[in-house]
């Protein structure tokens, strides 16, 4: 069975690959803290129900390769759109990243992916259920 033909299953897993990238950005910004001009980065954030409400529209163009798609990191969605974050602080050598908010959006990006295991976790046991708990 294909789970990613079911549209809520669809959309947590989006959101969790979402959630990844964001997370790889975050420590990219702790990484270059002391490197002189470096501006923090962040994703755009795109909220769950539009997940959703994306992941019910049918139809468009898909991809077959790989290497068709565009956008960070081979992705096509806007999803993923790579924005500066707002420097709460600049240091004399031009570097914005405060150490204390990147660690407080790590954690609410991790208890985030928390979140979404448990709720992908829930739709599965859910089919499991539906489909009688047979294994294979």
């Amino acid at each position: 069975m294909d789970l990613d033909k079911i549209n809520v299953i669809k959309a947590i897993t989006r959101r969790m690959d979402w959630l990844g990238e964001r997370q790889r950005v975050l420590a990219e910004n702790v990484a270059n803290a002391d490197t002189p001009g470096y501006k923090p980065k962040d994703l755009k954030q795109v909220s769950f129900s539009e997940l959703v409400r994306g992941s019910q529209l049918s139809g468009g163009v898909a991809a077959t390769q790989a290497g068709h798609f565009r956008g960070l990191g081979g992705r096509s969605s806007d999803h993923w759109r790579n924005s500066t974050a707002k420097g709460y602080e600049t240091s004399p050598n031009g570097n914005s990243v405060n150490l204390e908010q990147q660690m407080m959006n790590v954690a609410e990006t991790q208890a985030e992916h928390g979140l979404m295991t448990n709720l992908y976790r829930k739709q599965v046991g859910m089919l499991r259920k539906a489909l009688g708990n047979r294994q294979g």
